[in-house]
């Protein structure tokens, strides 16, 4: 099992092997969608059907649209609260934070929870995207597979990204966007080797998906859209930052609303497992007043982009889905705010390709494709995410171009407004801290107790500064602590004691009637506290001690340049990583091709 983890080639089959299951898990995601649809409204895809009675049963549109949110809610709530708290909302978050933080270790079973309480918030008529859910059940079954495998952290951390990866690509038929977005909001980071394990689940994931469910594009624009002057540069520049703005103003607005809405149910004194059920029929009451919010709403994208709206409904359009997501990820329910954003974007784009239509030579689509971008850049600041899952979401490759633009001028307006993204500030509202710069340090942000070393000897207050001097020759120390009845009063040194013989000459005298030199640390100081001491001491080692004054560790100038040591030859190991091919060359020297 350790090979698995340790060669590169059985890795690589390892995350195919991850990518496959997870774009089964995702053929399996939209069935379940489709499925709770069908049950709760007659349709797979009930914005196609608006105003229609229920399709199997003829309910009245009122009655099911009010029922349903709740009669999911009362399934998905308990079976969130008593098996997987962390399925709840949009889970992205929750995979940042485990990747980053926590080794990658994300239990099995919030990828079962996940699936049926996202399919059911999703599929009753919840506002809400589907990609949240499969990036946490892609990243859950890898982190399980690479656990159930026995590999290190560092490729448990690799496998859940590759899972996260393969999710949006079989959910978007985007697998470079998968790959780039496991790389660039769930690792943070780009390598080479990475890049190519989260390429290989990604294509898999995709082939699995596109095999189950076909090669059609997930937002169909029905024809290929250009830019066509680029004169029109000044107007993508602009719906960039208008688009950008609108995600996030969409990102502002989710996190204000769930505050709102944790105030009240605290009010109710209500459990929480009941605040999907109870909640749901408010949300039910809107989808009867609004009915466009229900699910996901891609066929409306579709028909914006094509331009079938006034600038009135796509402005309530975007309003909407902007409350309606806020609403059903703050009462509780499963689903992600990435689609939601690229509605939002949408409709922002294709209303200021409206109004600046006589002005520009581009139609209004082309302005609608590049908000859906844009609003994400907004929201989420991952600007290579939002260029190219937009361009393989749409299959408008033309695009690119101008693309980049309104992503970059939305990254950097959101940059300059906020200092979260819709991802990060979850985790900052909790207390969760997804980068340190501190922890990239030697010592990190442990406190001092975590990494002291142990005490090299006690001396006692009645000992002798003979017995001293043996002591300090036998550890090597400088200094030594000196203890009366357990507890720590003061360091002997041996430039003290060397003083003192100097003066007098005379030894016989009791270490506890020295003067000692009382300078300790707590077992709780952090890194930066214990160096400041070990720097306005003067002194080469410091003892550790807890409350009761008693000294538990030790802390020295040698074993910090041990653990330098240590790190530099990590470094120096990991530079040193050799292929295949070089390490048949070094067993078969012979067979090197001659020179010359």
């Amino acid at each position: 099992m350790r090979a698995l983890g340790e060669h590169r080639s059985l890795l690589g089959l390892v995350a195919a092997a991850v990518g496959a299951v997870v774009g089964g898990a995702a053929v399996l995601f939209n069935a379940l969608i489709s499925l709770t649809g069908r049950l709760a409204t007659g349709y797979p895809e009930y914005t196609e059907h608006i105003g229609a009675a229920h399709g199997a049963w003829g309910w009245a549109p009122w009655v099911f649209l009010l029922v349903s949110p709740a009669v999911a809610g009362l399934v998905y709530g308990p079976l969130i609260a008593r098996f997987a708290p962390s399925a709840k909302g949009h889970g992205i978050p929750e995979v940042m934070l485990a990747v980053r933080r926590k080794g990658g270790a994300i239990p099995g079973r919030v990828a079962v929870v996940k699936l049926v309480a996202s399919a059911l918030t999703i599929g009753s008529g919840g506002s809400a995207g589907r990609e949240g859910p499969i990036v946490q059940v892609g990243a859950a079954l890898g982190s399980s597979i690479a656990s159930a495998l026995r590999m290190p952290t560092a490729r448990v951390v690799l496998l859940a990204a590759c899972g996260s990866g393969a999710g949006i690509a079989a959910t978007f038929h985007a697998p470079l966007a998968g790959a780039v977005f496991a790389l660039e909001v769930i690792l943070t980071q780009f390598t080479a080797e990475a890049f190519g394990f989260v390429v290989i689940a990604a294509v898999a994931s995709s082939v699995v998906a596109r095999a189950f469910q076909g090669d059609e594009v997930v937002v169909s624009v029905g024809q290929a859209l250009s830019f066509t002057s680029l004169a029109d540069i000044g107007w993508v520049a602009l719906v960039g930052l208008v688009a950008g703005l609108a995600g996030l103003g969409f990102s502002k607005l989710l996190y204000w609303l769930e505050d709102v809405i944790d105030a009240f149910w605290a009010l109710t004194r209500l459990p929480q497992w009941s605040r999907p059920g109870v909640l749901g029929l408010v949300l039910g009451g809107g989808l009867v007043a609004f009915p466009y919010m229900f699910g996901s709403g891609y066929p409306l994208e579709e028909r914006a982009i094509g331009g079938e709206y006034t600038v009135a409904f796509l402005l309530a359009l975007m309003v909407g889905r902007a409350v309606f997501t806020s609403f059903t990820i703050g009462m509780g329910g499963s689903g992600g705010v990435f689609a939601p954003t690229l509605f939002i974007g949408a409709m922002a784009g294709a209303a200021f390709g409206q109004v600046v239509a006589p002005l520009a030579s581009s139609g209004a689509g082309v302005f609608a494709v590049i908000g859906m971008g844009a609003a994400f850049a907004g929201a989420a600041r991952a600007p290579m995410t939002a260029v190219l899952i937009i361009v393989e979401m749409t299959a408008q490759f033309s695009l690119i171009l101008p693309m980049m633009l309104a992503v970059v001028i939305a990254t950097g307006a959101s940059r300059f407004l906020t200092r979260s993204t819709i991802y990060t500030e979850k985790l900052r509202r909790r207390g969760d801290v997804l980068d340190d710069p501190v922890e990239g340090t030697l010592l990190g942000t442990k406190p001092v107790v975590a990494w002291m070393a142990p005490v090299p000897e006690l001396l006692h207050a009645s000992a002798g500064i003979d017995e001293a001097v043996a002591a300090l020759r036998r550890t090597r120390e400088s200094v030594l602590p000196v203890v009366r009845g357990g507890a720590f009063v003061g360091l002997v040194t041996s430039l003290g004691l060397a003083e003192r013989h100097q003066s007098d000459g005379r030894s016989p005298v009791a270490l506890g009637d020295l003067e000692l030199v009382d300078v300790s640390v707590d077992s709780l100081a952090s890194p930066s506290r214990v160096l400041e001491a070990l720097r306005a001491s003067g002194l080469q080692a410091l003892p550790v001690l807890n409350r009761d004054r008693r000294v538990i560790g030790w802390v020295s100038e040698r074993d910090l340049v041990d653990r330098m040591y240590r790190d530099q030859r990590r470094a120096i190991e990991a530079r040193e990583q050799s292929s295949w091919g070089s390490r048949f060359q070094e067993r078969h020297p012979h067979r090197r091709p001659k020179r010359g």
